[in-house]
């Protein structure tokens, strides 16, 4: 039996342990273990942290000490002996098989199994026929079916030790306990032997130098190429912010595997066939064995934790051709995690199903960047333009096995979706599509998203007394036969996609296509524009640019007013992807200033609500605009609250834009002050930037009188900006 002592030491030095490592560990799925289960976890073998992680973390949770198999090499020295004082067993030991039933005939100890023998280094676990096989003393080979005969001979051991007992004579039942040291049968009874298959999922997955690594090199100069591979591994896996997703699937009720009619005979009460089994424990139940690996086998990849990286190496893997540029390969990575969402994949990491839109809005994108950045290191990819050249690859022999997560992890990441065929055929395909039908569904989608948002917030937030007509606040997407450029362009706070309608007509007619965005919360109701955000502004106004870049490369952003802001801001984000960008009265100081008190006045509210005085509650204005038939009547507070903020965010990223810039302003705007635009002008970095100041005492330039100097000027700043480089 394990040492106390050592276990909670153990426990200790794990929970220090855990303190002081970066990674994020994740445990799903907990709830299905029960009280009555007698466990084997069977768990994919990537890296030796999981030997030691999941038993600590399955005891953090649920409180049950898991015991583990482990490699005979490490039960030498010290390390060894304290392995053994924690009850860790060595594949090896001759009792092993006997430690393990009992263990879980009693139902005291789960126990946790490596069904494919070894680390699996390159995460290959299919041949190209789907059937199981992995890679271990140079060869190829099935996984190990040992934790399913352990588990059909506990499960047998106990029907049989029932069935003894519940007879009349009792007179075998000292024999069939005694068999494995058992006291009394009711150790036995009353409990039932599962297989919790368990999947562990590392997100990012990379393997350079870490802390870890440059402690052992110092104190151990002489480490074996293997050993090093396994700590710039393992090293970074905890030294920086990686995701350990640990998903615990449906439980396998084994015992129904031992109710198929040929084992009726074997089953049936007796104390003979007991004995009979010890001697050629895997003969009886070797069919039954297979069955059960194949399913758990099945099972714990399932359980794999879908991330970006998967999307990124399947997809580059299952491209045809050499040259792709950056951007249909974003649509390729979109288009797959659509598919996710459609199929209800169960497991898919947070940062994929939540943030996936990110691949075609283009804004800045840490994880593709850092994944595209590892091909370019391991010489898969070569930047070209404005994408990449995909170099031959030669691949590693299989005698690399233990040094391609340090040269081809590119590869290794692709090869862990594989068993989830539906998932990775789908990929497959999507990557495979021309870069002209990718770009149409990718804009097929986000065209009948964007108007069914509209038309399902108009329903909920009609008011017949504020609302105006659905044609006011309506999105649209006007396209020339030949495109000489894209604009996408958003209208002001208030407003509605009318606003901007004859700005985008005159592009339109001039050879750019046009998307006329509806920001959140505009073109309903007051009421809706109360419970918007900048973040649903900036959604709005990204959906548009979704669309504009699956037709021209050459992609401009431009507003007014409030649209102006929100188009900086997005020239700050997107940066060369971009091709230019243009605010018309954007808000940087507004003439009245009390709107300022609006975040105060929100407070306000909020606490008076709280203490029942909703009465009192001051949260709409009164609004008298230029364009009564396009603007609401009515201004909330809420709303002005978050127009402060899309100005402040503009103020703080305009150093960052760096396209070229057109500004234009009013100069007796009456309500925007008129210093905006030289402000303005000034912080935006951008070696090629214009400031046009026009004669006029209005706000609504881009309508009514003089609008078309407004429209010349964009136009003719739009054919002065170069093309971009190579699409």
């Amino acid at each position: 039996m394990p040492s106390t002592f050592a276990l909670s030491v153990a426990k200790w030095v794990l929970d220090l342990g855990t303190k002081l490592i970066k990674s994020d560990v994740r445990l799903h799925n907990a709830a299905v273990i029960q009280d009555d289960m007698a466990i084997i976890f069977t768990v994919n073998h990537f890296t030796r942290l999981e030997t030691i992680l999941l038993p600590y973390v399955l005891y953090k949770q649920t409180g049950r000490e898991v015991m583990a198999l482990a490699a005979a090499e490490l039960f030498a020295g010290r390390i060894g002996r304290f392995f053994e004082s924690t009850g860790t067993v060595s594949t090896k030991d001759p009792d092993r098989d006997k430690i393990i039933v009992r263990s879980l005939l009693q139902g005291d100890r789960p126990w946790m199994i490596f069904p494919e023998g070894a680390m699996i280094k390159d995460k290959r676990v299919v041949d190209h026929r789907g059937v199981f096989q992995v890679y271990n003393d140079g060869k190829r080979r099935p996984p190990h079916k040992g934790a399913a005969v352990l588990a059909l001979r506990a499960e047998f051991y106990r029907h049989k030790i029932a069935c003894i007992h519940d007879r009349p004579d009792h007179s075998d039942l000292p024999a069939a306990l005694d068999l494995f040291g058992l006291s009394s049968a009711e150790h036995v009874l009353g409990k039932r032997t599962v297989i919790i298959p368990v999947n562990v999922t590392y997100f990012p997955l990379r393997a350079h130098d870490n802390l870890l690594l440059r402690l052992a090199t110092r104190f151990a100069q002489d480490l074996s190429k293997r050993a090093l591979e396994e700590l710039s591994v393992e090293g970074t896996v905890l030294s920086e912010d990686t995701d350990i997703d640990i998903t615990l699937g449906e439980p396998i009720d084994v015992a129904e595997y031992l109710r198929a009619p040929e084992y009726a005979e074997l089953m049936a009460c007796g104390l003979h066939d007991m004995h009979d089994l010890e001697v050629d424990p895997a003969s009886l139940f070797n069919e039954a064995a297979r069955k059960l690996m194949l399913r758990y086998m099945q099972a714990i990849y399932q359980l794999t934790t879908v991330n970006y990286d998967h999307l990124f190496a399947s997809t580059l893997r299952c491209l045809s051709g050499r040259n792709f540029t950056e951007r249909s390969f974003r649509d390729r990575i979109f288009l797959s995690a659509r598919h996710l969402q459609e199929c209800g994949h169960p497991y898919v990491h947070t940062l994929l199903r939540e943030n996936y839109r990110e691949m075609i809005y283009e804004d800045r994108s840490p994880k593709f960047d850092d994944f595209m950045g590892l091909c370019v290191k391991e010489g898969v990819l070569k930047p070209k333009g404005a994408g990449y050249t995909r170099l031959p690859h030669t691949g590693l022999a299989d005698n690399a096995f233990h040094t391609q997560r340090a040269h081809e992890l590119h590869e290794v990441i692709a090869n862990e979706i594989e068993p989830i065929k539906e998932l990775h055929d789908a990929v497959c395909r999507t990557a495979r599509l021309p870069r002209f039908l990718a770009a149409k569904q990718v804009r097929d989608f986000l065209l009948a998203e964007d108007l069914r948002a509209f038309e399902e917030d108009y329903a909920r937030h009609y008011d017949p007394k504020l609302s105006k007509g659905p044609d006011v606040g309506r999105p649209f997407f006007l396209r020339p036969m030949r495109v000489r450029g894209g604009v996408v362009l958003a209208h002001g706070y208030m407003a509605a996609p009318l606003e901007i309608r004859a700005l985008a007509q005159y592009l339109y007619e001039h050879g750019y296509a046009v998307y006329g965005v509806r920001l959140h919360g505009h073109g309903t109701s007051p009421e809706d524009l109360a419970n918007t955000s900048l973040r649903k502004w900036y959604d709005s106004l990204n959906r548009g640019y979704g669309v504009i870049k699956t037709v021209t490369d050459r992609i401009f952003i431009g507003g007014f007013s409030t649209g102006g802001c929100l188009a900086l801001i997005a020239a700050a984000e997107k940066g060369a992807h971009l091709t230019g960008v243009f605010s018309i009265c954007a808000p940087l100081k507004l003439q009245n200033y009390s709107v300022r008190l609006a975040p105060s006045l929100v407070s306000l509210n909020s606490l008076l609500k709280r203490f029942g005085r909703t009465r009192e509650a001051w949260e709409f204005i009164d609004n008298v605009p230029e364009n009564k038939h396009i603007n609401y009547a009515k201004n909330p507070l809420t709303g002005v609250t978050e127009l402060i903020a899309c100005m402040d965010t503009m103020d703080e990223r305009l150093p960052e834009v760096r396209v070229p810039a057109l500004v234009i302003q009013s100069s007796k705007d009456p309500v925007v002050n008129s210093a905006s635009a030289q402000l303005i002008f000034e912080k935006i970095a951008s070696p090629h930037k214009e400031l046009t100041i026009l004669e006029r005492d209005r706000h609504g330039i881009i309508n009514g009188q003089g609008r078309e100097d407004v429209f010349d000027r964009v136009l003719q700043f739009l054919r002065r900006v170069p093309a971009p480089g190579a699409a």
